[in-house]
């Protein structure tokens, strides 16, 4: 794999297409009124083009399921090195990449409820493969699994981008990769390196568009009165660009594209107190990528699975 992602070169340089600065996919009525976003549907600012939209009852459930207690989330372990990483361990796994300063570590403290990740405004803090338990019990382990690793691209390291890379290929435990993009600056040169790299491994990944605040309006405060139809028309361009290029990348690579499911968040933006924008949906987006999705209906409740009678023959 290409370690150069995780280093800055002189010759690298961002691309020049950012999402608020495309237009527009229809026509908009400035006149209209804002929609509130506590009105809206809490996937509304996602594209599901391949999948199926989760139900509220589903989304309810992953609330629940990463609702804090004292045994989840805990911190599992730390590893600068994959060989330190633990091999026993047989819970399902997720990790989530991006840039330095994606926004990482905020966003999975928003995911878990809790603040468990160290979070700084300086890029590369994160220096280490952290992993988080969710869903543990009294006594029991964790059922998922979480990984915040080291940013790429300015602040990252070539050293931390091949133990990145070895994990990636080789763990086992490993359900999904969540690859978190800047919805203010857009799609970088680093940012495609990355989706390159996972489509020609064919390893199982998903986008994230973050702090899409600044793609539905000019200010994150106005977002409190409600977002207009241009700042989601202007979201719906981001979405139809971003297929287009995933489409592209995939076929350089001659790999796979990513899950046909665009997920989008934002860690500042609450729709209702406690309920932040899009963090219900990727929460169930884990739950998915570990398997656990099918013990739940559309309402959101357990499935238990059916007890079997025992039958004897009659002699």
């Amino acid at each position: 794999m290409n370690l150069r992602l995780y280093t800055l070169t002189s010759s690298v340089r961002p691309l020049q297409a950012q999402f608020h600065h495309l237009p527009p996919t229809t026509p908009t009525n400035p006149n209209a009124p804002k929609k509130l976003l506590s009105e809206l549907p809490a996937t509304v600012f996602n594209d599901y083009y391949e999948t199926q939209c989760p139900t509220e009852g589903q989304l309810a459930y992953a609330n629940k399921f990463f609702t804090p207690s004292r045994h989840s989330p805990v911190k599992l372990w730390s590893a600068s090195k994959f060989r330190t990483t633990p091999i026993e361990s047989h819970e399902p796994e997720v990790c989530f990449l991006g840039r330095s300063n994606v926004g990482k570590s905020s966003l999975l403290n928003t995911i878990m409820g809790d603040e468990i990740c160290y979070t700084s405004s300086k890029p590369g803090r994160t220096r280490e493969m952290n992993a988080f338990g969710i869903g543990g019990t009294k006594g029991g382990e964790s059922k998922i699994v979480l990984l915040d690793m080291p940013g790429y691209g300015h602040g990252g390291r070539a050293e931390w981008g091949e133990e990145i890379m070895k994990y990636l290929e080789k763990r086992k435990q490993l359900r999904r990769v969540f690859v978190l993009i800047d919805g203010h600056h857009g799609i970088k040169i680093f940012d495609r390196k990355i989706i390159r790299l996972l489509s020609e491994y064919n390893l199982p990944y998903q986008i994230v568009v973050a702090k899409i605040d600044k793609i539905l309006a000019k200010q994150t405060g106005q977002l409190k009165s409600g977002v207009t139809e241009r700042g989601i028309a202007a979201l719906q361009t981001v979405h139809r660009k971003l297929r287009q290029s995933f489409a592209a990348m995939a076929r350089d690579s001659h790999g796979p594209p990513p899950l046909g499911e665009t997920l989008t968040c934002c860690a500042a933006v609450q729709r209702a107190p406690g309920d932040y924008i899009g963090i219900s949906a990727i929460r169930w987006a884990i739950i998915k990528a570990a398997g656990y999705d099918a013990n739940v209906d559309a309402e959101g409740n357990v499935i238990k699975p059916e007890k079997v009678k025992a039958t004897t023959k009659k002699s």
